[in-house]
């Protein structure tokens, strides 16, 4: 007499392969009727629904447990599987538990099929990927962090002179290619007597005067612009999409607006002035250095006749 297959084995004790599966999956598994009401379920399923038997889902549908707009959702694509025969595979779900915690699955849905082949319900199976979602997301914010601290200046927060150069190779480029007329201003400020603040008060309070040059040059320009920290008490700003007038205007009140608030270095107010040079970019340039060149030149020309001052 010929020995069984394994498969007809199974077979034969198909009732408690399927108790095996209903037992021990680590996925969750589910069948449903037309009305997307729960017809079987596994042990898994009864977990994440928090009751203690798969026997207690018999009949309730997604609505009972689910927050309204998710079971919408999954009712919604249980009709279109019904209706065409089509499965969604591995569809990312998004289960909220409350403001702060969110559950990930990758769910499968299948339509249910009867003997003679008629659509009669549709079943699904979905694995829990919370864990690797988080750990994807701290590796995604731990990129992000290299990055930005790649292109900060630790002390000032402002971007620093290796992304400054980047950004205005890519704004050069960018504005070189426009027929309308528009144009990006460069300012470059140095901090006046920043030695002689650093031997009268210490290097603490020079870093001080640092952050709060840096914090001026945040406060006085428009979300578009971006501020550098290029150097040891030298700033730079790049304003878009403006005129030498308005350019030169901004840079003013920068310069005042410093100027009128002393800061407090070891119980005394010290006045602190910055100086500035500004450059308009110009299409026509060879080469970007010429607009720092510019910029720069008209800096030392504000140092020259007597700080606290904007040239261009």
């Amino acid at each position: 007499m010929p020995k069984e297959s394994v498969w007809e084995k199974m077979q034969i004790n198909d009732i408690l392969v399927i108790d095996t599966i209903r037992r021990y999956s680590s996925e969750t598994i589910y069948f449903k009727d037309k009305d997307s009401k729960f017809i079987w379920n596994n042990f898994e399923h009864a977990r994440q629904l928090g009751v203690e038997t798969p026997d207690e889902l018999i009949g309730k549908t997604d609505f009972d447990f689910f927050p309204p707009e998710f079971a919408e959702k999954a009712r919604a694509a249980e009709i279109e599987i019904m209706e065409t025969g089509v499965p969604h595979l591995n569809i990312l779900e998004e289960l909220p538990l409350d403001e702060d915690n969110i559950n990930y699955y990758y769910a499968s849905k299948y339509p249910l099929y009867d003997k003679s082949g008629q659509i009669i319900g549709t079943w699904g199976i979905s694995r829990n990927v919370t864990e690797q979602k988080r750990l994807e997301k701290e590796l995604e914010f731990s990129v992000h962090k290299m990055e930005r601290l790649a292109r900060v200046d630790d002390l000032s927060g402002l971007y620093n002179r290796r992304y400054f150069y980047e950004t205005l190779e890519k704004y050069a480029s960018l504005y070189e290619k426009r027929k309308d007329g528009s144009t990006f201003a460069l300012l470059v400020i140095d901090v006046d007597d920043m030695t002689h603040i650093n031997d009268q008060y210490g290097q603490p309070n020079g870093d001080l005067v640092l952050k709060s040059v840096a914090e001026f040059c945040v406060a006085n320009v428009r979300t578009e612009d971006t501020c550098f920290r290029t150097g040891g008490d030298e700033f730079a700003i790049v304003l878009l999409d403006i005129d030498k007038i308005t350019a030169v205007g901004m840079a003013k009140k920068l310069v005042e607006q410093i100027t009128g608030e002393p800061i407090l270095l070891n119980g005394k107010r010290e006045k602190i002035t910055i100086s500035a040079g500004l450059a308009v970019f110009d299409a026509g340039e060879p080469d970007l250095s010429d607009l720092l060149s510019r910029a720069e030149r008209k800096l030392n020309k504000s140092k020259r006749e007597g700080k606290n001052k904007v040239s261009f």
